[in-house]
């Protein structure tokens, strides 16, 4: 590919990846001794050309969230609370890769108070949502693109 960004051959191979691992898990079937299925990751970020950055997670212990697909998923990803997200993975003291923050649910936690959450990938490789209380940085990220979902 002749001539073609960085920023564009990341999307294509995000995009490339996603689809490889669709045809790889092949039709969902679930049973009572399953695991749940992962909580899906939204098109928009598979496909989107937005830029990725890291985010300091200074807390031990914190959730991140999201839901499985379907309804619970877009309510989740509609506004990310502790109410329409369940718990997809905890982590602690540690760098996570981000994609975008919206608005959500209020928390506050140790002195600080955030309205702002972040889409984040944990070191398990599960996407879901962190309220920006637990990250490095001010309640409104600046290095963080907010969400267009």
């Amino acid at each position: 590919m002749k001539n073609t960004s960085p920023r564009t051959l990341r999307a294509l191979s995000t995009a490339f990846l996603v689809a490889a691992a669709a045809v790889a898990a092949g039709p969902a079937t679930a049973s009572a001794t399953e695991r749940p299925a992962q909580p899906a990751q939204p098109a928009e970020v598979a496909a989107a050309a937005m830029e990725f950055t890291k985010v300091h997670v200074w807390a031990t212990g914190v959730n991140v969230r999201n839901a499985a697909s379907g309804v619970p998923f877009q309510t989740c990803k509609t506004f990310p609370s502790r109410q329409n997200c369940q718990v997809v993975a905890t982590v602690s003291s540690t760098t996570v890769t981000a994609y975008c923050q919206k608005q959500g649910e209020p928390v506050s936690d140790a002195g600080y108070s955030s309205r702002w959450w972040t889409y984040v990938e944990s070191p398990s490789g599960m996407w879901g949502w962190v309220n920006n209380v637990y990250i490095t940085g001010d309640e409104h990220l600046a290095h963080v693109s907010d969400c267009t979902f």
